[in-house]
């Protein structure tokens, strides 16, 4: 039984997050529940392997395993290119960009715009456009297709052969 499932256990009076709960997430969470224990509410989550737990949303994120406070570096570690993000919200995943709303893209794995183009930083390895392919990596291609195409035209011609039927005998 993984730990998750072991505190999941421990708190059996589960109940549904309310929004000031839910703004309360960080988009990176993977899963999350509320939970009451001696008439007091308390929030719990995964993030990666660690399991977190706050008193609410006015009240900071804390590792289950030790209560240490879980930091915004910790929070933020995992969006991409952040150092371009200005007033980065760390639960949220949104900032700005130029001065252009951004957020963060837990489908795609990047930083868009609201209209859903990808934001392409300056500068970045990760966001600049490939490189030109190479005469070395154009031969490569070459190779590659030329033998697929001799291993296809292969293949029909043996599917050809074995479609025929043999012809009736009279």
């Amino acid at each position: 039984m993984s730990d998750w499932e072991k505190c999941q256990q421990r708190f059996p009076n589960r109940v549904s997050l309310n929004n000031e709960e839910r703004s309360h997430l960080s988009i990176l969470f993977e899963d999350y529940f509320a939970a009451t224990e001696d008439a007091q509410r308390f929030l719990f989550a995964t993030l990666g392997d660690a399991i977190l737990w706050s008193a609410g949303p006015s009240h900071p994120w804390r590792y289950l395993d030790d209560n240490s406070t879980v930091t915004n570096e910790v929070l933020t570690a995992r969006f991409l290119d952040k150092e371009y993000i200005d007033n980065l919200h760390p639960l949220k995943g949104t900032g700005q960009y130029q001065g252009k709303e951004v957020k963060f893209s837990t489908a795609r794995y990047c930083w868009i715009y609201l209209n859903n183009q990808t934001v392409h930083f300056h500068g970045t390895s990760a966001s600049e456009t490939p490189e030109s392919p190479t005469d070395d990596d154009m031969a490569r291609v070459e190779e590659i297709l030329e033998r697929t195409e001799t291993t296809v035209a292969s293949a029909i011609q043996k599917l050809q052969t074995i479609s025929r039927p043999a012809s009736p005998a009279v």
